[in-house]
């Protein structure tokens, strides 16, 4: 781009239609949206409860297998496949994607956390696009009880009715479920905040190889396998005394 024949350098070109989806991308991440995801520990608490993560390294450790094990083959191919169903119009798709991410939550809580944050997105994307069919389409079956309504699927329906990337979206789900479990971490083992900023700084890598891995892969490559995870959350659902409701 110029201006009076000078060349302005590519990080000051003002696009607008780019800064109208980046602003979308930082409303819908931003802890004032509400969505609820910080009600819930996906069972961290927990592994503090058993004596099985107690410092910054434990929750690193943690943090990257549930990243790796479950959010990213199950949470982020279905937000992939949300987001190009939604790109075709495609409301079967969308359906199915959403039914086998369901399938694939193996605990209450975890059902519980995908369907109460992604019924709360989905309300709250219906306020920014209200006339669009194919999102007021899967509203309507969500709210006859004819599919769940899961985040990472209605976060991808959303985040491109918003005009955001695929990868941008799908950073998004991630970025916010780190966010999450870290601020969790910071009530139950004591993590500062610059802590917590070095150990999302030192994830990014990571994040960004999941992207790569996932953004293409289709619905029958969907997985989730961390038992220990699931025996947490299990655990959790049994305690007498939670901070949280997962």
């Amino acid at each position: 781009m110029s201006i009076d024949g000078k060349k302005i350098p590519l990080r000051y070109d003002v696009q607008e239609t780019h800064l109208k989806s980046f602003a979308k991308a930082l409303q819908i991440s931003d802890t004032f949206f509400p969505v609820g995801m910080f009600n819930f520990s996906h069972g961290f608490e927990s592994f503090v409860q058993e004596e099985m993560v107690k410092d910054e390294n434990d929750v690193v450790a943690l943090l990257g297998d549930i990243l790796s094990c479950q959010i990213a083959p199950a949470d982020c191919v279905a937000l992939a496949n949300g987001y190009r169903a939604a790109e075709q119009c495609d409301l079967n798709t969308i359906l199915l994607v959403d039914e086998m991410l369901y399938a694939m939550k193996l605990t209450i809580e975890n059902r519980d956390c995908s369907v109460k944050t992604g019924k709360c997105l989905l309300s709250n994307i219906l306020l920014m696009v209200p006339k669009n069919l194919i999102i007021r389409e899967f509203n309507e079956k969500v709210c006859a009880g004819d599919s769940p309504g899961n985040y990472a699927v209605a976060l991808g329906l959303g985040g491109y009715l918003l005009g955001i990337t695929c990868s941008e979206v799908m950073m998004i789900e991630l970025y916010s479920f780190c966010v999450s479990l870290i601020s969790a971490a910071m009530k139950l083992v004591q993590i500062d905040h610059y802590t917590a900023i070095k150990i999302i700084n030192d994830l990014q890598p990571l994040l960004v190889d999941i992207i790569k891995k996932n953004i293409y892969k289709s619905p029958g490559e969907m997985y989730s396998c961390a038992p220990l995870v699931d025996i947490m959350s299990i655990k959790h659902e049994q305690a007498t005394v939670r901070m949280f409701l997962s």
